[in-house]
């Protein structure tokens, strides 16, 4: 059932959702420093070598942080309820994944020709997310695909910006060598299999 779109509702998703990242990326990062010295595999292909490394786009791979818990304010009830589920569970299979069967990216270059705060942000970063591991499936990935197709479910018209904003985000994984495409890809699957494939209770849409 959908409880009519007010301010105060927009707030509680908002904050709902930015307590779940917060946790999502405490889990992530103990896993990161626990089990990432001890990869299993590199997740690089040649095919990797089609996207070029490019640092500059750390902006668009971070937006989702920024822009995520808004735009989750703005879905119906039923709809937050459905990205919610299905994110939790993402998250704990993930971190499962992560545990079982740690992975790395191949090594980031060691120089970058960046100034200023973009500089400043994607050495941030990359200092967090050391070693650089925790590669396939990328969470990254499988969060943002779950983000579209819920936008999906409630602004199917709005389907060119959707589908363009997520392709750009998951470029950046590749572009920042956050991620290959090997990651890239089982983040997807995954994302579907949790979406479709699991026995959640059905919600629906009243927004569309």
């Amino acid at each position: 059932m959908n409880e009519p779109f007010t301010l105060a509702r927009f707030v509680r998703q908002s904050l709902t959702l930015a307590a779940i990242m917060i946790a999502a990326l405490t889990g992530y990062l103990v896993v990161l420093k626990t089990r990432g010295w001890h990869p299993v595999f590199v997740t690089w292909t040649p095919w990797d070598d089609f996207f070029p490394y490019q640092p500059v786009w750390v902006w668009v791979y971070l937006i989702p942080y920024l822009i995520g818990p808004p735009i989750i304010g703005l879905m119906s009830s039923a709809n937050f309820r459905w990205y919610v589920q299905r994110g939790l569970v993402t998250v704990v299979v993930t971190l499962l994944i992560f545990v079982a069967m740690p992975t790395h990216t191949a090594p980031r270059p060691h120089s970058h020709d960046l100034t200023g705060p973009t500089a400043a942000l994607y050495d941030w970063m990359i200092a967090i997310d050391d070693p650089p591991a925790n590669a396939a499936p990328s969470l990254h990935v499988s969060l943002t695909c779950l983000l579209a197709l819920a936008l999906l479910r409630d602004f199917p018209r709005w389907w060119p910006v959707t589908t363009a904003g997520v392709i750009l985000v998951w470029l950046a994984t590749l572009f920042t060598r956050q991620h290959h495409l090997i990651d890239v890809a089982t983040g997807v699957l995954l994302a579907l299999v949790v979406a479709y494939a699991l026995p959640f209770k059905n919600s629906n849409s009243s927004q569309a």
